[in-house]
């Protein structure tokens, strides 16, 4: 059986879903649920920061750009950049352009997306394999 890269410390990847569309964010998070990650979500760039900052034990961020508060995805993206080297970041957007994120994503996706294809950028990311028979 495979697992996840983190089966040193005997936990599945978690994942942090930050989207202010709660129907979006619901639903990616119960995506990545099902694939076999833990999951946390936030509404804004800065709930997610303050999670981060409160000591959450997160391995990836999935962010979207336009968000509500002080900071977007991409300053948020920014902030994990600074702070948290070792985070892996995603981007979607629907409107924020390719180019932008690239400096601070390691993945980026345009919406609407393919959710599969995001869960599937977020296993490699996390070097993350599900156990055989897990759906």
């Amino acid at each position: 059986m495979q697992v996840s890269s983190k089966e040193h410390d005997g936990r599945c990847p978690t994942v942090l879903v930050v989207d202010d569309n709660p129907i979006l964010r619901l639903t990616l998070a119960q995506e990545i649920s099902h694939a076999g990650f833990r999951v946390r979500e936030a509404a804004t760039a800065d709930e997610a920061e303050t999670v981060l900052q409160a000591g959450a034990d997160i391995d990836l961020i999935v962010t979207d750009v336009e968000m509500p508060g002080r900071h977007d995805g991409l300053a948020l993206a920014m902030f994990v950049r600074s702070h948290y080297p070792n985070t892996p970041v995603i981007v979607v957007s629907g409107r924020v352009p390719q180019v932008r994120a690239a400096s601070v994503a390691d993945a980026f996706f345009s919406k609407p997306y393919d959710v599969g294809s995001v869960i599937q950028r977020v296993a490699a990311l996390l070097g993350y394999q599900r156990p055989s028979g897990a759906t």
